[in-house]
């Protein structure tokens, strides 16, 4: 099974894909999303989306786990809106989200 590990900060989303077979798991790709500070929150949506969409795809993910930067202080709206769009679109892509 193939799985991510996603860790959303204000300016970045980091990553971790891994397949889980038989409890032994065997890291595939680990990276992050910078995200450009030029962009307003739309594009910001916009270019995560399009980049996560791509990963799900090409990976075949089938299981997720989302977690969030603590103590954001004023930006809490908008890293919000960040994890609100990657849950969308794991759940439009089929992907599980674990807890």
């Amino acid at each position: 099974m193939i799985f991510i590990d996603i860790n959303i900060f204000i300016d970045r989303i980091e990553f971790n894909i891994f397949d889980l077979k038989q409890q032994q798991k065997k890291d595939i790709l680990q990276d992050k999303i910078l995200v450009p500070k030029s962009f307003n929150i739309g594009d910001k949506l916009n270019y995560i989306r399009k980049y996560m969409v791509i990963l799900i795809k090409q990976y075949k993910i089938e299981k997720a786990y989302v977690n969030i930067e603590d103590g954001i202080g004023i930006e809490v709206i908008d890293i919000v809106k960040m994890e609100g769009i990657v849950e969308e679109l794991l759940s439009n892509c089929g992907v599980k989200k674990c807890k």
